[in-house]
């Protein structure tokens, strides 16, 4: 939630920190704002709203720092006002700050702060950051004042700091991502490589508790509590800027979509040390649970019936979110696996914080080189999706499930690559179908209830596509297990209502199929995805035939389903209302 971007070097900052914040959209915000050092002075500019088609040469021709700082605000504290937004200043306005995260301690703060005569002009916890650096600057240089002060806050933030005195761009973190990248006598603060990696591929992820300080020429990083220089590591990322970019694709969405049978064929080349090193986890740990949220659970889920299955092994799938209350139950021989698409979600680092509180082992798909996630685990395996922009997890989700094949088949000594170049092949076959989709979006654009069947392995496919519709196009879609149907939720079936089965050529097909029997004879259109065609679809979506791996391939079809259907109701698939795409405080 929330982006950051910061510069410093010879550019004008302001066209880069605009840049970058258009980039991390993705990211949700109700509000953005820059401000930027010019001469002895901060000038700054807030807008409530988004940046959409914003030109800084045409809209703010005047408007030229080479320090600039930037920020997407999703209200927190406070509500969306253009006094809300960031940047927010210091007393005197010479020093500037963007926030991302949640200062708990911050109504004591400002109490405090407002008893030694400060005036706050904004209902915001991020501006009590803006004079407690204010404050300590007195007695001590803006760079200890900013450490002082950041050692006062409880809670989270990731932070980019400028002020009128010092030619200087501050960072620092604790639980909210935030990276510093690298340039020819230029540097930049973001909070997701996609807004600097037009400038430079060398990255720190900086870690908990650190800051970095930079002038024009040079930086340090340095430990928050201590002030200690600390030498951070320098990461490549690989990623190219068409990777990060639509490519002439009207939406992020579809071309992510598109992008789903390279992300398999790049899952197959996983490196097998590294799979041998997952199953070996898992064949020697006790208890074993899988922590996610959203789409990620959906994909745990996934792995826990597919482990069951074909390895004889219980994977317990828990939402992070609701982890805390099982949290007391972890042993020593215990094993948390998490699977995060940003690796920097909030709930799950929690869990792994409990995980190692209890001795337990933490295993992590994790699609994010240096995520907070990856760098906190035990092990973690890099999931192979590339950059994923779209706030809807769509290639993600498929690369997650893809993972859980590998680790699986290597956990029971199978090779997984001839299955999984089938899967590769089915989903190209479904895409280059997609057209005809777009028919029975236009009928689900009109639906006010959507539903979703599936037994074992096709279940989280049920919850996944109905999350995916729901997300999207704001029709309530919800998945049930066939197996419940007749436990309440057959009853919201009438005339027409829309319902997605997932079947599978097992030994569960006939029940799944008597299932969608139950809802035909009460009135409802059913869509079937399914090797098998059956008189009982109104509508048949065919997939091949691969067991237990064909919901990798069988959820192609309600992802465009819900693209077709925000088209359909001139919806932006990239960034649905209320949605971010990494949720960073709880």
């Amino acid at each position: 939630m929330c982006g950051i971007v910061g510069y410093i070097g010879d550019k004008n900052g302001a066209n880069v920190v605009v840049d970058g914040l258009k980039k991390l959209e993705y990211r949700g915000y109700d509000s953005w704002g820059l401000a930027g050092k010019k001469d002895k002075e901060i000038i700054s500019h807030k807008q409530v709203g988004k940046i959409g088609g914003f030109n800084l040469e045409k809209d703010l021709p005047k408007f030229s720092a080479q320090i600039c700082i930037g920020h997407t605000r999703w209200a927190t504290h406070g509500g969306v006002t253009k006094n809300n937004s960031h940047p927010h200043f210091s007393c005197d306005k010479k020093i500037a700050v963007v926030h991302n995260g949640i200062v708990e301690n911050y109504q004591q703060l400002r109490k405090k702060l407002e008893g030694k005569g400060h005036k706050f002009s904004s209902q915001t916890d991020t501006e009590v950051i803006a004079h407690l650096i204010e404050e300590y600057c007195k007695n001590k240089k803006f760079e200890d004042a900013v450490r002082a002060s950041l050692k006062d806050i409880d809670g989270s933030y990731a932070l980019a700091i400028i002020n009128t005195k010092d030619d200087i761009l501050i960072g620092a973190r604790q639980g909210s991502p935030l990276i510093f990248g690298i340039g020819q006598n230029e540097f930049f603060l973001a909070s997701d490589v996609p807004a600097v990696i037009k400038y430079t591929k060398d990255v720190i992820f900086l870690d908990e508790m650190q800051m970095v300080v930079a002038d024009r020429n040079k930086y340090e990083v340095l430990n928050i509590k201590s002030g200690k220089k600390i030498r951070a590591k320098v990461s490549k990322i690989k990623w190219s800027i068409e990777e990060a970019e639509k490519g002439g694709h009207p939406h992020f969405m579809i071309k992510e979509m598109l992008e789903q049978p390279q992300v398999i064929k790049k899952t197959i080349g996983t490196d097998k040390q590294d799979l041998k090193g997952a199953a070996q986890m898992i064949a020697s740990a006790n208890n074993i649970y899988v922590v996610a949220c959203g789409t990620a659970l959906h994909a745990g889920m996934y792995g826990s019936y597919l482990f069951s299955i074909e390895n004889n092994v219980m994977l317990q799938a828990i939402s992070a979110g609701e982890f805390p209350y099982f949290a007391h139950l972890l042993k020593k021989d215990d094993l948390v696996i998490t699977v995060s698409q940003s690796g920097e979600t909030a709930d799950v680092l929690e869990a792994v914080k409990s995980a190692h509180k209890s001795k337990a082992k933490v295993l992590s798909l994790v699609n994010v080189l240096g995520s907070s996630l990856m760098r906190a685990s035990d092990q973690s395996i890099l999931t192979k999706a590339g950059p994923e922009i779209c706030v809807l997890s769509t290639k993600a989700y498929t690369s997650q499930m893809a993972m859980f094949a590998m680790i699986s088949a290597t956990l029971n000594g199978k090779n997984p690559k001839t299955a999984l170049k089938k899967i590769e092949s089915d989903i190209e076959k479904i895409l280059s179908k997609r057209n005809s989709i777009k028919k029975i979006a236009e009928r689900l654009s009109k639906a006010d209830n959507i539903y979703g069947l599936g037994r074992g392995v096709n279940y989280p496919n049920a919850l996944e596509a109905c999350l995916k519709i729901k997300e999207v196009s704001y029709i309530h879609a919800e998945g049930f297990a066939g197996g419940d149907l007749k436990h309440g939720p057959i009853a919201l079936i009438d005339k027409g209502t829309p319902v997605i089965v997932f079947a599978t050529n097992d030994e569960y097909e006939k029940e799944i199929i008597s299932n969608a029997m139950e809802v035909k004879a009460r009135g409802a259109f059913v869509i079937g995805i399914s090797p098998n065609k059956n008189e009982v679809f109104d509508e048949y979506l065919p997939i091949d035939a691969n067991k237990n791996l064909s919901p990798i391939a069988s959820i192609i079809y309600p992802q465009l389903m819900a693209y077709y259907i925000a088209l359909k109701k001139k919806l932006d698939p990239d960034k649905p209302r209320n949605l971010a795409k990494s949720v960073t405080v709880k």
